[in-house]
């Protein structure tokens, strides 16, 4: 029985989430879409829409392509202003090519900020926000004013139909050194600081650190798509699992039963550099997720729970 067995037998309705993914130059975005995909068909989530931080040709058919094959459908929007370069995505045109997708193209789909306002809005409760790439949605979210969608700003909307945000993002070891989801571009450390200084719910950080050496992904079977991916990208015997630990985190709910315990106080990015750093504090916000286990225990939660 994997982990998703035992929630269902404890969780009475589905918790909503939306979903930030560069899905670019890792492939451990695949891992993560996978596990929310397979929560979403167990019932213990409903995933409520994708938002792609990181937009090349192939992106939204890519991952409309997963979704399609994971049998999900889930709305995608895209941040047309950022707009990267195409190298190191093999996986995205591999699944736009190979399998069918009902989003043709990044064009069909609403910006990403317009439609995480729309989605909370239509909320009847409160839902999770999860980020494994780039924070500037998040970010414009935040930025945002009322419209026609919501006559609420995006942070009243937030603090209204947002219970908390799981981010993979920084490094919290106190090594000082910028984690490439809040360095790779300028607007990456703005939108880190900004959302650490504004976001009004929880923020739940697990850093580079956590991630690095727990390795899944290669007991998938080779005819899988994920494993395709995987294998496309150079990763076939696994990968470091950033992604997939942070949504597992939030698809759980609670730190304790994800193997984690909480680091609680005043976490900072600093917007130039993006270095993160925590001032501890007792009933603090944010907080860093400090592993308890040892790596097999997260890497065997996510394999078993992948396919």
């Amino acid at each position: 029985m994997d982990i998703f067995d035992k929630i269902a037998r404890e969780r009475t309705q589905p918790v909503s989430i939306l979903h930030g993914t560069d899905w670019w130059t890792d492939c451990d975005d695949i891992a993560a879409l996978r596990l929310l995909c397979r929560a979403h068909k167990k019932g213990l989530i409903r995933l409520e829409c994708v938002g792609i931080n990181s937009v090349m040709e192939y992106s939204a058919p890519s991952v409309s392509a997963f979704l399609d094959d994971c049998g999900v459908s889930a709305p995608i929007g895209v941040d047309r202003s950022a707009v990267r370069d195409g190298k190191n995505c093999r996986y995205q045109r591999f699944f736009a090519d190979n399998y069918p997708h009902t989003v043709k193209s990044n064009d069909e789909c609403e910006d990403a900020a317009k439609l995480y306002r729309r989605v909370l809005a239509n909320l009847s409760g409160k839902a999770i926000i999860t980020e494994v790439g780039f924070e500037q949605i998040i970010m414009q979210l935040l930025k945002s004013g009322p419209d026609e969608i919501s006559p609420l700003t995006g942070i009243e909307l937030v603090k209204e139909k947002v219970s908390a945000m799981y981010l993979m993002a920084g490094q919290w070891d106190g090594s000082c050194r910028p984690e490439y989801n809040l360095c790779a571009y300028p607007v990456c450390s703005e939108a880190g600081d900004h959302i650490s200084r504004y976001a009004p719910v929880p923020l739940y950080y697990l850093g580079f650190e956590v991630g690095v050496d727990v390795i899944t992904g290669a007991p998938v079977p080779d005819g899988d798509m994920l494993k395709k991916g995987f294998i496309v990208h150079g990763s076939g015997n696994g990968r470091s699992s950033w992604d997939p630990m942070t949504v597992m985190a939030a698809i759980i709910g609670a730190p304790e039963t994800a193997g984690y315990r909480c680091v609680c106080g005043d976490a900072s990015i600093d917007p130039k550099t993006g270095v993160s750093r925590l001032s501890p504090r007792a009933g603090g916000r944010h907080c860093v997720l400090v592993k308890t286990q040892d790596n097999g225990f997260y890497a065997d939660m996510i394999n078993t729970s992948l396919y």
